[in-house]
């Protein structure tokens, strides 16, 4: 039986079929074939992402009213392909428990770009499970490094200090990244002589919709998929180059407190000067600690409070296999209300003026979270409540698992 088979979840009769299509040459790409209810096509023009629109399968691509209403793409403030002349570290953490792990490094090493360099953070160093799983992969470009104090941030900022290029990406060991997606990340950087980008991000969009909680996932959100180009600055006027990357990111009511609509961290990239100006990621924060999430939105923050700018480029697309079972799409959701919170008991502490910040914003926070809204109700009729309930007492409990970690942090170190 098939390691997808074996997992528990619950088969979709709602699930998608998905599709990359480049309506330049009419290439069509199949990502996953499993749903038979409906396709969710990505549209692209070359190497720019035009949008991501879901048809009935069986349509013809091509004649799709959804996909026809797409305009052209929009215009770029960079050169398409620029970013392959900067030389890059990627940066992949795991504990070698994923069955993603040896295809996702696989996908890593196809990359389009000439130069980088591939660093493998083995999180589980005692397990042996990484070097089990990569033991047949002969690639110079790639090394493993060990980091047993277990956590994310652990390993994030291991896997930094060993990256030896001016620009350092970071994916996770469930992500199949497109071939040309560092290329892409990069090249708003390339197109920035000023030196006022300091991060860049991408599109994150499922690799499977087969099971019920990956629908319920992507119902309630998802990851950030904006497809056109954004600039976030926080922290003072954007300068005129900045600007025309793209159009202002809208942060939602916490911004820019915290981040979550600037992008992920399965699929950002850093210049190597910004990251270490801003500091390690928060030992207290993300997965493997008692807040469960938040380290790469409270990078985003402090590197835009630091006066950096960030980019979004919907170009640099990488496919993230969601939870598959009812059950590990409610801890995730519990862990974005625990992370978030947590983020803002950071922010309050270290900078107590943000207090009145988030008093000014609870009206737009209200109208977030109320009955009925996207957000928790999803846009499918059968998301469960109870996501919406997890996700509340996550944030309820934040603080304390915010205390708990960092008083642990502390001690450790």
């Amino acid at each position: 039986m098939a390691a997808a088979d074996a997992l528990p979840g619950e088969i979709d009769e709602a699930g998608s079929r998905i599709v990359q299509w480049d309506r330049s040459t009419g290439r069509l790409r199949v990502v996953s074939d499993f749903g038979q209810a409906t396709t969710l096509v990505l549209v692209r023009d070359g190497a720019r992402t035009v949008g991501a629109v879901t048809i009935a399968t069986g349509q013809d691509i091509a004649t799709a009213p959804e996909v026809r209403a797409l305009p052209p793409a929009a215009d770029r403030a960079w050169k398409e392909g620029a970013g392959a002349g900067l030389s890059a570290s990627v940066v992949l953490c795991t504990t070698g428990d994923c069955d993603l792990l040896h295809p996702a490094v696989e996908a890593l090493l196809a990359q389009t770009h000439p130069d980088f360099e591939l660093v493998v953070v083995d999180n589980a160093p005692a397990s042996g499970r990484v070097r089990r799983v990569l033991g047949d992969v002969e690639d110079a470009r790639m090394r493993i490094i060990e980091q047993p104090a277990r956590g994310l941030s652990h390993a994030r900022n291991a896997g930094a200090a060993a990256a030896s290029r001016p620009f350092i990406a970071f994916t996770d060991d469930d992500a199949i990244v497109d071939p040309g997606w560092l290329v892409a990340l990069l090249d708003p950087f390339a197109a920035d002589p000023d030196r006022v980008i300091g991060a860049t991000t991408g599109m994150v969009l499922p690799a499977e919709l087969r099971y019920r909680a990956q629908r319920w996932f992507e119902s309630r959100g998802g990851f950030p998929k904006d497809d056109v180009p954004r600039v976030w600055m926080a922290c003072r006027p954007a300068p005129r180059p900045v600007r025309d990357f793209g159009a202002p990111g809208e942060g939602g009511p916490l911004y820019p407190v915290t981040t979550a609509r600037v992008g992920a961290g399965v699929c950002m990239a850093y210049r190597a000067e910004a990251l270490a100006g801003a500091g390690s990621f928060d030992v207290a924060l993300g997965a493997g600690t008692p807040t469960r999430g938040g380290e790469d939105l409270d990078m985003f923050a402090r590197v835009l409070r630091a006066g950096w700018a960030i980019v979004h480029t919907p170009d640099a697309v990488l496919h993230h296999r969601h939870r598959r079972d009812e059950a590990g799409l409610d801890t995730q959701v519990r862990g974005n209300g625990s992370g978030t919170a947590a983020l803002l008991t950071k922010s309050v502490l270290e900078h107590p003026s943000t207090l009145l910040t988030l008093a000014g914003r609870l009206p737009a926070v209200a109208a977030r979270v109320r009955p009925g809204s996207d957000r928790v109700a999803g846009t499918d009729d059968d998301t469960p409540g109870s996501l919406t309930r997890s996700e509340i007492k996550g944030f309820l409990e934040g603080p304390v698992l915010y205390a708990r970690s960092a008083w642990s942090a502390r001690r450790a170190r």
